[in-house]
């Protein structure tokens, strides 16, 4: 067994399992979210938007809730955001019009401004102090690949077996792991450091995040990375759609990713370490760029599948090579803080990610649409490159 594993306190094996629990219940749902929501509304704008309300939600209320965690704590925090987590699938499962699934979206997004970001910044804080951050991030990220390739299929099993809505009944049962882990673990007698602070700069994170070059080049390339991976869970299933009318076989393209990811994860953590983070995440966006070109033009199903294979390598080099990026370039006492910008700036891209393709579908077809979003990496690739070259040559 790996040292990283064997020197882990309790918390922070919860916090791996909460998160894996998280991405696995996600994971169900992605099959089918698109085609559910499709059953409630034909308005491929209102399909878009109902997308974006999560990510809204989340992004209005994660810097609060960051904030707010120095004062009072963050367990208090992530025990609400997990008893909101077992809400929102069940809302999802019983919808009868697109208003109630909206609603859902609401509170899924209020639930993660409430763990996500605080639960990272715990996992953070815990490998700032470890060597090789990008190697122990790699087992995190490839146990949440596992987790999600399994629920993706599993997912589309599950909506082909029985009904179109049954994964979300699943969902609510997952989500109680990280309920109760949550009651069990950051619940009364937990002890934590606390700050009172009278006055609140809430423009510190991102003049933080903008004085420094490598976070800049990071929040850059994070508007492309989420245009990208939001809008996976509307086009992928309209192209595959397109070639096969199967759930399975959209759970399994997704499952592919997942299962690539997991084997890549094992030893792009290391090679991060060894190269640097910069070196993989240049490497992980041109990878990134070329597959989802590849994808966009295919002409076949297995073309397709192949090019979202890879596709998944550039998102598991990109995962350690951001998480290191972050540990060695945020301070412990603003990690919270930080992180929430980052969140709810990947939220806001996300969202118009969503709504954006909802708009363009009415006009384009599917692989077209994701072509535009391939673009979009190449453009932002070079954008972040000149920008990070000026910046550190104007701080030698």
């Amino acid at each position: 067994m790996p040292n990283f594993l064997k020197n882990l306190n309790k918390e922070y094996l919860v916090v791996f399992l909460m998160s894996i629990s998280v991405v696995f219940s996600g994971s169900l749902i992605a099959p089918i979210e698109q085609r559910f929501i499709s059953s409630l509304t034909e308005n491929s704008v209102l399909m878009g938007f109902t997308f974006t309300l999560g990510t809204l939600s989340l992004s209005l209320f994660a810097l609060i809730f960051a904030r707010l965690s120095r004062t009072y704590g963050k367990n208090k925090f992530i025990i609400i955001g997990a008893a909101l987590g077992i809400l929102y699938p069940l809302i999802y499962a019983t919808s009868t019009n697109i208003l109630q699934y909206m609603g859902g979206k609401m509170i899924f997004g209020f639930a993660g401004a409430m763990m996500g970001p605080l639960l990272f910044a715990y996992l953070q804080e815990h490998l700032s102090t470890e060597k090789n951050q990008g190697k122990l991030l790699g087992y995190l990220y490839s146990a949440q690949s596992i987790a999600g390739s399994f629920g993706a299929i599993l997912g589309g099993f599950v909506a082909d077996k029985y009904f179109l809505g049954a994964p979300y009944y699943l969902q609510f049962a997952v989500l109680l792991i990280p309920f109760f882990l949550a009651l069990k673990f950051f619940g009364k007698g937990k002890k934590e450091i606390k700050k009172s602070e009278k006055k609140y700069n809430y423009l510190f994170g991102v003049k933080y995040i903008l004085s420094n070059p490598y976070l800049l080049y990071h929040l850059i390339l994070e508007f492309p990375f989420k245009m990208n991976w939001d809008v996976k869970i509307i086009l992928y299933p309209l192209i595959i759609i397109s070639f096969v009318d199967s759930n399975v076989i959209t759970g399994s393209v997704f499952a592919t990713q997942g299962v690539v990811a997991m084997v890549v994860l094992l030893y792009a953590g290391t090679f991060v370490d060894k190269k640097s983070y910069m070196t993989g995440m240049k490497v992980s966006f041109l990878i990134l760029a070329i597959a989802s070109s590849a994808m966009a033009l295919s002409t076949s199903l297995i073309m397709f599948w192949i090019f979202a294979a890879l596709f998944a390598v550039g998102e598991a080099i990109s995962g350690p090579s951001k998480g290191v990026l972050e540990i060695k370039n945020i301070e412990n006492e603003h990690r919270a803080e930080v992180i929430a910008i980052f969140s709810i700036f990947g939220c806001l891209f996300g969202a118009l990610s969503l709504f954006l393709a909802g708009i363009l579908l009415t006009v384009l077809a599917p692989q077209m649409v994701l072509l535009f979003y391939a673009l979009l990496i190449w453009i932002f690739f070079g954008i972040a490159t000149i920008i990070l070259k000026v910046m550190l040559k104007r701080n030698l």
